[in-house]
């Protein structure tokens, strides 16, 4: 994917979406296994609106979806980009069914952590016929032995940063990413969050903040802007991704990025949030709908902006150019 100086788009978009088995409220786990989030949130809702829109999405799937047959058969004839996605708990060693997936990935020792992304990255490739070369860590807890290990294992790009959070109430003290870059940027070895000199390109969300986080007192009990279509309308959405775009093109120069390069906008969700029943977050089909409606409005946002929709593996190349 190349582009002459003047026909490069002043934006592209990557729709991520962690790919999981079927969960309920309190993200808890169906047991046994269940998939419909991708038999049917993939195959039957999320590819025939990428089909629709011309855009490319990107899968990043948990070890246990590579477990499953039909998941595989689904994810392997999408017309899509995949990448891998960690949650400790279903990938060996130690490998187990839970009843919630909670562990944060930084916790573990740094073997353990070693050993457990060196089994994913050997499943994925034995199961699609190519090794990954993007990655997010499950609930975005990526640690300061994971971009070591990440680059030996030969992956590209990292997308676990949410800009102005911080997840100590979630379980993870020291998990915060309160000054990170918006936009595209080499991280530091020890520090996804900071901008350093680690090979690997850091995609972060895209999440910005809101008039509300300014409010004394509860500002910061409030979660800024998040480019997932999860809580957020489509009128919100497209709302954001324009904030986010006129950003980008005010920075006259960063540590990370020349000032010409494309602003890249990074959206993500759950495939179990479009599903009803699956996730805490669409309890119904009505739920479900909307999620995806919202999606389908920021898709048609970019298709009318020229925003290209590309995968996430895409992102290295595109700055490049």
């Amino acid at each position: 994917m190349w582009y002459p100086k003047r026909a490069v788009p002043r934006a592209f978009l990557t729709v991520t979406i962690d790919t999981e088995c079927d969960k309920g409220a309190g993200w808890r786990v169906e047991k046994p296994f269940g998939f419909r989030g991708v038999t049917v949130g993939v195959k039957e809702r999320l590819e025939p609106l990428f089909a629709s829109t011309g855009a490319k999405g990107t899968y990043l799937v948990s070890g246990e979806v590579m477990d499953d047959p039909a998941s595989v058969e689904v994810l392997a004839a999408a017309k899509a980009d995949r990448g891998s996605h960690l949650h400790g708990e279903t990938v060996p060693p130690d490998a187990h069914v839970p009843d919630v997936t909670n562990a944060f990935q930084r916790d573990y020792p740094e073997p353990i952590e070693r050993a457990k992304l060196t089994n994913l990255t050997a499943q994925f490739t034995r199961v699609f016929g190519r090794a990954p070369t993007t990655f997010r860590a499950g609930r975005f807890g990526v640690g300061p032995a994971s971009l070591r290990i990440l680059h030996d294992l030969g992956y590209r790009v990292e997308s676990s940063v949410t800009p102005h959070m911080d997840w100590a109430q979630a379980g993870a003290k020291g998990l915060a990413f309160l000054d990170a870059p918006s936009q595209p940027y080499h991280p530091r070895w020890d520090d996804a969050g900071k901008v350093g000199d680690c090979p690997l390109w850091e995609v972060p969300i895209t999440i910005r903040k809101s008039w509300k986080n300014s409010l004394p007192v509860i500002g910061n009990r409030i979660d800024p802007r998040w480019l997932r279509p999860t809580r957020a309308s489509g009128a919100e959405l497209v709302a954001l991704a324009k904030d986010e775009i006129a950003h980008a093109a005010s920075t006259t120069s960063t540590a990370s990025t020349s000032p010409r390069a494309p602003c890249v906008l990074t959206c993500m969700f759950h495939n179990v949030e479009i599903v009803e029943g699956k996730s805490p977050y669409a309890k119904t089909e009505a739920e479900a709908r909307r999620i995806l409606g919202s999606l389908a409005e920021l898709l048609a946002f970019a298709r009318r902006e020229d925003i290209r929709v590309i995968g996430l593996s895409d992102v290295p190349e595109v700055l490049a150019s």
